[in-house]
């Protein structure tokens, strides 16, 4: 760790604890500390090297996250502008399913390479080795034929990491969903169509792990 990034980490401590001092500190999630911490990450910015705090996890661009309180969350730049997330043991990306394909269709659209080019490249950062990528549709359809789109899209995605991505050497799992794991309504209360809701059940989740 050199000598910027050790400072840092020195500001995040003084900020935990010295505006702490006075009263009882609960641990890395207490609400006082972490709005310390977002004021010091606040003030250092993005063009330093600056991303976000959440819970027990601190985001840094170019470095590995620094950890405190036992949980270290490693999302550099890439990953970070793709609104990866931390899921347990995961870092988690969920990519629109409308902007890597074609209505009702499971090749990857030209346009889209740029987004997955920007992911592979955040996987390889990460230094992670297990990808599984998980297909999900709306509702339309019957529950058999979205099941064999929604695997037929992990894999298409699978297979440009692999062909294009440069990520031949990780270990992949594809699963397919279908529209059996919908994250919105697919319609609304009176039965009408829900089409913000359906768009949002088309995506794709990469689940990246060591």
């Amino acid at each position: 760790m050199n000598r910027t990034i050790s400072a840092f980490v020195c500001l995040l401590v003084s900020a935990f604890i010295t505006p702490l001092s006075a009263s009882a500190y609960s641990g890395p999630d207490d609400p006082e500390a972490v709005r310390a911490a977002e004021a010091s990450l606040k003030r250092l910015g993005p063009e330093r090297g600056a991303i976000n705090i959440s819970g027990s996890s601190i985001g840094i661009i170019g470095i590995r996250a620094v950890g405190y309180g036992g949980s270290v969350v490693e999302i550099n730049r890439n990953l970070a502008e793709l609104g990866a997330e931390k899921v347990g043991t995961e870092v988690k990306v969920s990519l629109s399913g409308d902007v890597l394909f074609d209505f009702d269709r499971w090749e990857i659209k030209k346009e889209a390479e740029e987004t997955l080019k920007k992911l592979a490249r955040g996987i390889k950062e990460l230094g992670w080795k297990h990808v599984l990528i998980e297909g999900h549709t709306d509702s339309k359809g019957s529950e058999a034929y979205n099941l064999r789109l929604s695997q037929k899209r992990a894999e298409a995605v699978r297979r440009w990491f692999i062909r294009k991505g440069g990520l031949a050497d990780l270990e992949f799992e594809t699963k397919g969903y279908g529209e059996s794991m919908p994250v919105a309504p697919n319609e609304n209360p009176d039965g009408s169509d829900n089409p913000q809701g359906r768009a949002k059940n088309r995506r794709v989740e990469i689940r990246i792990s060591r």
